[in-house]
């Protein structure tokens, strides 16, 4: 189980860059727009909260949607939404909350808040079911007592039951139902100490009780995590499926001795990963309260280690003191006796003995058997040996270590394989971890080497003659890992982010990749990785096992066995030729979590710099040229014969994302791949090819200019009819070498004026429309302002090869005769075309939405920024504070600065949505009385206008750009001077307002 990277989260999509910024220019980092939509949405959920407290639904319910727009995988934001809106009656809403939060997390509120849905809404089937689910892992609360009633007889159910959570077992009907505990018959009132029981199941007359059968073991199980600190035992636990219950703990020498009880009873807080509700609790005791030095165990009730137990509090003090022994010595003297007198390290903590000999002379290759520590999970582990032993070798045993399983299916499973003598079967008594059942396996093996094998794997044909190949390719290679789905530093397509898990047939043709294009290469790595790894015996001899007392349930043990056999001589090689598939944490729990970073912690004290040693190997990459051969393969094969067209576009979404999508879809249906040329996030001259979505060949990444000549092979055969520039901000300019090395003909599209504006959207230092001045005028802007062209160009260089590059092109494709014309102005020579994005003759005449006389209610649309007239906005909503005007402006999207605008006075902020759809359902939500959009650039188009309009909304907006243009085309719509005062805006909006509410024509007006 590797620490490598396990615990590194990709950032949210909930949480993308804003669409103020990518429209027009890149804006803030990632990182930095993450950092303050938390803090966004933490204040819509305390003041959400608040409201709700004062008995405000409505109120609570707009500010916990606004939270969970900005925080879209925040689950308790979520509940609480969901809650509000189950109050409200608004159960389709509510419903979709709870399933969110369910989607994420097996949450007993969440299925609970799911069944009372379901039932109001009709649907007793499904309510019965969320309810069963609910009960059937948990402590039954006294909500969930009190809904049972009414479901059970809305779903026709013979009856239910649940385990409370004072201990009663609640039974309905209580006379004739029949019960049985793991699989015996049963009677009211049950055994003393049935809640020790696997399951519980109950029925009426051969039917079913709801939520039978009841898994016992999940309702008691117990998560947490011990760590040791100066010497003293610190850590928390709580029982997920039965929270009020305070966890009782005991304290085994492992050498034997007096047991000391535990009971963690503090309240606990700060414990990364816990889920929605979580009640974890703390315990501590201090080295004085604990038994002699020596390893320790921490037991639940159930009699399994804690997730870190075992430990040794007093290791750490013991090798100080060991050291400072051995300083001592040498400065007294090598005659001197020491003056510090210490106890000896724990056996699997001491030093490795001198190697033998000398990797280099050890030639003899030997048997090898596959081990396989088993726990849980009976379909994987079903799945895994059957591939196993499918393609097992004669001369191969597999031996199968049960590490105290808790699933009597799996221990049935490996009960009936042993006895055909299609395994060797190992049992440990009770869970002792991933290291000590590896051990186990390594020892059984005898003299022979060992294939380490996690039990939610999938191997292939020849896999383990691949292997072992490999790790004999050289004496001093110690270890062998293949590439895998799941493998962190090794993992195949992406390396750096979660790779879907594949099924067999996928790993068989991935695996055919790996053979075809990587066979017999081998790459040094830093690390072996404990999902599949080939152990020379000769290194095992004189490294050790795998330390037990340290790593205690895993994550680390073999970063560790890898640096000591680094140290001793011995290489650890990926090999790139094979592929395994690998299930993986699919979710790491806050247990686990708490584990892998205290095992990280320890394994860089153990081996000082291993941290940086693996940021060095990340950095350089090493099989970056293996996974780029598979892709490129993979590549090859997916090209159409019709051909291909080539799509440059920048990384900044907005709308160029959608208008590259639109193309993307008609050059599909033309028969042609679509191949999308992007520049890589912050790394400058990397681009990466896709064909469609660019993450399906992450390791297509091409450096230019100096890797222009293989990317131009790779595309070159797949006969690029064309090529469309759709945006080059963030590219090499060596991509325009490309298309001359590819000799296709390309259109240039205008999405902003990027062509000509270092700014891109003509907006000047006052931060408005700055009239597009000549180059020096322009050159002054940029000294004063900066460019935002991810690359030191000047203004006249960029004229000029602008220039040269539209003269070249077949066409240059603009959506408006407005955007046209100012191309026009700045390079005569160019005829444009216009080709508007969208078909504006479909729309629906603009209704009104309020009537005379109330409050106007003004939504602007979008991302808003300072090109979209953020500024406008503010002193617009501070108008209307100041002079108690009857607007109410919303922002159906977000803002450069929420805070300050939700500061200056009457104004909502929903939060950034992320479909068409959501969009049209805030329209609906918020029913404004027409549209304002303040935008202060010559916008080349505006999607935001189309939705407008798509919802029946009367529009406003300035005299200035392609939506103007539009607005006067189709004679719908309102246009004010560019320029006017936040005042005269409001003034304007209110007599606009008016006039829509008396009954809107279709006539144009402009104040």
């Amino acid at each position: 189980m590797s620490l490598d990277s396990v615990l590194a989260v990709p950032p949210s999509p909930s949480l993308a860059a804003p669409s103020w910024a990518t429209d027009v220019s890149p804006g803030p980092s990632r990182a930095e727009w993450q950092a303050r939509a938390q803090a966004r949405a933490e204040a819509a959920f305390d003041a959400g909260s608040a409201l709700l407290t004062e008995g405000d639904l409505p109120g609570a319910e707009r500010l916990l949607a606004r939270a969970a727009r900005l925080a879209r995988a925040d689950a308790n934001v979520l509940l609480l939404l969901g809650s509000v809106r189950l109050r409200r009656d608004r159960l389709r809403e509510a419903a979709g909350d709870f399933q969110a939060v369910l989607d994420r997390h097996d949450l007993a509120e969440a299925w609970l808040g799911l069944a009372a849905c379901r039932l109001r809404l009709g649907e007793p089937a499904a309510a019965a079911a969320a309810w069963s689910r609910a009960a059937s892992r948990n402590a039954a609360t006294a909500e969930m007592l009190a809904l049972a009633v009414p479901i059970a007889a809305a779903a026709g159910a013979a009856g239910w039951l649940a385990a409370g959570d004072d201990g009663r077992l609640h039974v309905e009907p209580a006379d004739d139902s029949a019960l049985s505990l793991d699989g015996v018959p049963a009677s009211l009132p049950l055994p003393a100490g049935w809640q020790r029981a696997g399951r519980l199941d109950g029925w009426l007359r051969g039917k079913a009780l709801l939520a039978s059968p009841l898994d016992l073991g999940a309702i008691r199980r117990l998560d947490g995590f011990v760590t040791a600190s100066e010497g003293g035992l610190n850590g928390w636990a709580w029982h997920p499926g039965d929270p009020e219950r305070a966890p009782r703990l005991r304290v085994v020498p492992a050498a034997g001795g007096a047991t000391l009880p535990l009971l963690a009873e503090l309240p606990a807080s700060g414990i990364a990963g816990l889920p929605p509700l979580g009640r974890a609790r703390r315990f501590q005791l201090p080295a004085d309260e604990l038994p002699a030095a020596g390893l320790l165990h921490v037991l639940g009730e159930d009699g399994r280690d804690l997730l870190g137990s075992p430990l040794d509090p007093g290791w750490e003090r013991q090798s100080a003191r060991r050291v400072a022994a051995a300083i001592s010595h040498h400065h007294r003297g090598l005659s001197a006796t020491p003056t510090v007198t210490t106890a000896p390290i724990a056996a699997d903590l001491a030093p490795a003995a001198a190697p033998l000999a000398a990797p280099a002379t050890l030639r003899a290759r030997r048997g090898v058997d596959v081990v396989i520590p088993a726990y849980r999970d009976c379909a994987r582990t079903g799945a895994c040996l059957d591939q196993v032993l499918a393609h097992q070798p004669a001369a191969v045993r597999v031996h199968v270590v049960d590490d105290g399983s808790p699933e009597p299916e799996l221990v049935r499973l490996l009960d009936a394989l042993a006895a055909r003598r299609r395994i060797v079967l190992h049992r440990h008594d009770r869970n002792r971890g991933f290291p000590a059942a590896a051990n186990r396996g390594i020892l059984a093996a005898g003299r022979r080497d060992v294939v380490l094998l996690n039990a939610d794997t999938l191997v292939v044909p020849d896999w383990l003659a691949i292997l072992r190949e490999a790790a004999h390719a050289a004496p001093d290679i110690g270890s062998a890992t293949p590439l895998s789905n799941d493998a962190t530093i090794l993992s195949y397509p992406a390396c750096d982010r979660a790779n879907p898990v594949p099924e067999l047939a996928e790993v068989r043709r991935l695996a055919g990749l790996a053979r075809t294009t990587n066979t017999g290469r081998l790459v040094d790595i830093p690390t072996m990785h404990g999902f599949c790894v080939y152990l020379r015996r000769d290194c095992l001899d004189q490294v050790g096992l795998f330390r037990e007392g340290v790593f205690a349930q895993g994550y680390g043990e073999e970063n560790d066995l890898s640096l000591r056999a680094h140290a001793l001589g011995w290489r650890h090689v990926a090999v790139p030729g094979l592929f395994i598939g690998h299930h993986g944490g699919a979710s790491f729990g806050p247990g686990r979590r708490s584990l892998i970073e205290r095992n990280q912690l320890l394994l860089e004290r153990l081996h000082p710099g291993y941290a940086a040693l693996v940021a060095r190997h990340v950095a350089a990459d090493p099989l970056g040229a293996a996974r780029r051969r598979m892709d490129v393969l993979r590549w090859r094969r997916g090209r159409r014969e019709a051909g291909s067209v080539l799509i440059a576009t920048h990384l900044h979404g907005g709308g160029v994302e959608r208008m590259v999508a639109g193309r993307v879809r008609a050059a599909r249906a033309a028969g042609l791949r679509p191949i999308i040329l992007r520049p890589v996030h912050e790394t400058p001259g990397l681009i990466v090819v896709g064909d469609e979505e660019a993450e399906n060949y992450p390791n297509l990444r091409y450096r230019l200019p100096d890797e222009l000549a293989a990317l131009a092979r790779l595309l070159g055969a797949d006969r690029p009819q064309r090529a469309e520039l759709h945006h080059l901000l963030g590219h090499d300019q060596a991509v325009i070498e490309l298309l001359r090395r590819l000799r296709i003909p390309y259109d240039a599209y205008a999405h902003d004026y990027a062509w000509f504006c270092p700014r891109i959207a003509l907006i000047g230092p006052e931060r408005r429309y700055c009239g597009e001045p000549d180059v020096a005028g322009c050159e002054h802007c940029i000294a004063d302002q900066g460019s935002l062209l991810e690359e030191p160009i000047g203004v006249r260089a960029l004229v000029a090869r602008s220039a040269a590059l539209l003269d070249g092109a077949s066409r240059v494709v603009s959506p408006t005769g407005d955007g046209a014309a100012r191309l026009v102005r700045h390079f005569p020579s160019i005829r444009p075309v216009v080709e508007p994005w969208e078909d504006d003759t479909g729309w629906p005449a603009p209704r009104s939405a309020s009537a005379p006389g109330a409050a106007l209610r003004v939504a602007v649309l979008g991302g808003i920024g300072p090109e979209k007239g953020f500024d406008v906005l503010l002193h617009c909503v501070r108008d209307a504070r100041a002079r108690a005007l009857p607007i109410r402006f919303t922002v159906i999207g977000h803002t450069l600065d929420d805070e300050r605008l939700l500061e200056a006075g009457p104004v909502f902020v929903t939060g950034a949505y992320r479909s068409d759809d959501e969009l049209a359902g805030l329209i609906a939500e918020e029913q404004p009385s027409l549209v304002f959009l303040p935008s202060i650039w010559p916008e080349t188009w505006s999607y935001t206008l189309s939705h407008a309009w798509a919802a029946g909304l009367a529009v406003v907006a300035f005299d200035i750009g392609a939506i103007a243009e539009r607005i006067r085309a189709r004679e719908h719509g309102f246009l004010l001077p560019l320029g006017l005062s936040p005042p005269a805006v409001n003034v304007a909006l209110l007599r606009l307002g008016r006039q829509v509410a008396e009954g809107y024509g279709t006539r144009r007006d402009a104040i």
